[in-house]
């Protein structure tokens, strides 16, 4: 009992988290959990949950949503289920892991070190891109954010905007890793169990971070948003770089 509550206050930090930024929930609440239980037994159940976070995210910000960007990042979705089937026949897994990681965290790092003077907005064309990479991703590896985030970082949209497109993009995707996970069977009784006791954290977790968020400036929001960009890169590529090396 002890290590089910301990999973859910870890949830409970991931989405107030995620509710300041509109993503990161489980890069910060698998390492928590880690101190109890072996992080690839939560994964069936962290899918799930990381899914229902979003679809609350999406259903609070769903009139801030921006289609322009949004449209691109679903229609590129769908061939990206089918490129995960067959990049990791090409590529190595860990390669295209530290790869990814270190391109978000370059990426983010940069875009602090170096701000331009004037914003820079990307094309939504861009958006197609980034709907195949977190696709990919997430169906070969269970982690679909890097993409996303790359993507909002610079669609001059503002904050409660990005969430929304974020959460669009992550809805999409969770519901095709979930769907996956449940046709091959690693949905048990015990990943429903720790998604019963972790939903309510991590949805109470989120509604603090979403309110403290309204106290966040665009600008000191867009610093916090590279800055755990950065974060979440170097510990992808970290990770991966351990199995290289």
């Amino acid at each position: 009992m002890e290590h089910i509550l301990f999973i859910a206050m870890g949830w409970f930090v991931g989405g107030f988290i995620n509710g300041l930024a509109g993503f990161g929930a489980a890069m910060v609440a698998m390492p928590i959990i880690s101190y109890v239980m072996d992080v690839s037994v939560l994964v069936p159940s962290a899918t799930m949950i990381v899914l229902t976070l979003n679809c609350h995210a999406g259903w609070i910000y769903r009139k801030h949503i921006e289609w322009k960007y949004t449209k691109p990042l679903l229609i590129g979705a769908v061939p990206g289920v089918v490129l995960s089937a067959y990049a990791l026949q090409f590529v190595p897994e860990q390669l295209l892991r530290f790869g990814m990681g270190a391109f978000v965290a370059f990426y983010a790092i940069w875009s602090l070190v170096f701000k331009s003077k004037e914003d820079r907005v990307v094309n939504p064309a861009w958006g197609y891109v980034a709907g195949v990479m977190s696709s990919s991703l997430g169906m070969a590896f269970s982690f679909n954010g890097p993409p996303l985030a790359v993507y909002t970082a610079y669609c001059g949209c503002p904050k409660n905007a990005v969430k929304a497109i974020i959460s669009a993009g992550f809805i999409l995707t969770g519901v095709l890793i979930v769907g996956t996970q449940v046709a091959v069977g690693n949905i048990d009784t015990y990943a429903l169990t720790i998604y019963a006791a972790s939903v309510p954290a991590v949805v109470i977790g989120s509604k603090l971070g979403i309110y403290c968020s309204a106290y966040i400036s665009e600008a000191s929001y867009r610093k916090f948003f590279f800055v755990l960009m950065a974060i979440l890169g170097l510990k992808i590529a970290g990770s991966a770089a351990q199995f290289l090396l």
